[in-house]
């Protein structure tokens, strides 16, 4: 489980999406070498590095159906185990480069020390700014506040009282459009991926095996929306 100190998630405070940026995004585990920019816009609201040229990056990975957990994340008490984020004279802003494909994290609840899993869908990202001897750090950086990622949890494309209804397996389609549908169990793993060409009220059922909660990623092209789907 996250500790208290990781506890606190960064929601929508106005912050500029321009104070962090991934690239390439989106981006996924498999993307290869992923560089972490910060300050870009001269905007160091998230964390005053205080003139010190050389700041630590702690990323997480959330890849099940809970929000709260980071499933894949650095270490903390290490800091040798953190990303080094450095200032670019050059570019006039910090810089921190990574292959979470590759990189060696904690993975909960054991804390075994491991690789992401080659295809695990991430669901939603995490960092936290801090300096070398760690006494200062932001806030929870959440990954889908600011735009990249696979930052679908927080994207309120659809209104699910009336566009969309999903419950025990189904999903009820009320405004047409050419839907791609990607189903995760509580594990994150994929277990179904379809398309849906709706032209009018539509319900599909999954045909799930099993119980459970699932995690169905909807996107009609333009917007994409990840919510929750008990099936009984």
């Amino acid at each position: 489980m996250k500790t208290n100190l990781l506890y606190v998630i960064l929601l929508m405070f106005g912050i500029s999406h321009a104070q962090i940026e991934l690239v390439p995004n989106p981006c996924d585990i498999n993307s290869g070498t992923l560089t972490f920019k910060y300050g870009e816009s001269g905007d160091y609201s998230v964390f005053d590095p205080l003139s010190d040229p050389n700041l630590y990056l702690y990323s997480g990975l959330q890849t099940d159906s809970d929000p709260m957990t980071w499933n894949y994340h650095d270490d903390f008490t290490n800091v040798a185990s953190l990303i080094p984020l450095t200032y670019d004279g050059v570019l006039g802003y910090y810089v921190a480069s990574f292959n979470p494909a590759t990189r060696s994290y904690l993975e909960e609840p054991m804390l075994n020390t491991t690789t992401v899993p080659n295809g695990t869908t991430v669901n939603d990202w995490y960092f936290i700014i801090t300096n070398s001897d760690q006494s200062r750090q932001s806030s929870d950086l959440q990954g889908s506040t600011y735009g990249f990622g696979s930052s679908v949890l927080s994207t309120d494309s659809f209104d699910l009282t009336k566009d969309i209804i999903v419950g025990n397996g189904k999903i009820t389609f009320n405004s047409p459009a050419q839907y791609k549908i990607s189903v995760f169990d509580v594990l994150g793993k994929n277990v179904i991926n379809s398309e849906l060409n709706v032209t009018s009220t539509l319900v599909h059922n999954f045909q799930l095996q099993s119980k459970g909660i699932y995690l169905v990623k909807i996107s009609d092209g333009r917007n994409t929306r990840t919510v929750k789907m008990l099936k009984y």
